[in-house]
């Protein structure tokens, strides 16, 4: 499987801070909710390494914590690209039981995405 296999991702129009807002807008509109949002720009710089912006968002797509997705908000050059790990790849290796549950679920994470960079 490809690389590009395992994730959906889009380029986005927006400023990477406003990319950010804008995900975070669609994954609520969605009746999701973010969990917790990982700057790993600022904790590098911290560190003393330094990146491009990169945020990541840990989204509960289930009820509570159990389903859990990650969306990225990064620069690449003057680009600015939301993506998701694909819920059908990720949770099909973890437990292949949730068939039906990752595929809707990618579907919801697939809308996410779109909704966010539009």
């Amino acid at each position: 499987m490809a690389a590009e296999d395992f994730t959906y991702r889009r380029e986005c129009t927006r400023s990477f801070p406003d990319a950010v807002e804008a995900v975070e807008r669609s994954v609520r509109s969605h009746g999701f909710s973010v969990v917790r949002r990982h700057d790993l720009q600022a904790t590098l710089a911290a560190k003393g390494f330094a990146i491009q912006p990169l945020t990541i968002l840990d989204v509960a797509i289930g009820e509570g914590d159990e389903h859990l997705c990650k969306l990225h908000v990064y620069a690449e050059g003057d680009a600015v690209w939301v993506t998701a790990i694909r819920p059908t790849v990720l949770w099909n290796v973890i437990e292949p039981a949730t068939e039906a549950v990752s595929c809707r679920a990618e579907s919801s994470v697939v809308a996410v995405v779109d909704d966010a960079v539009r």
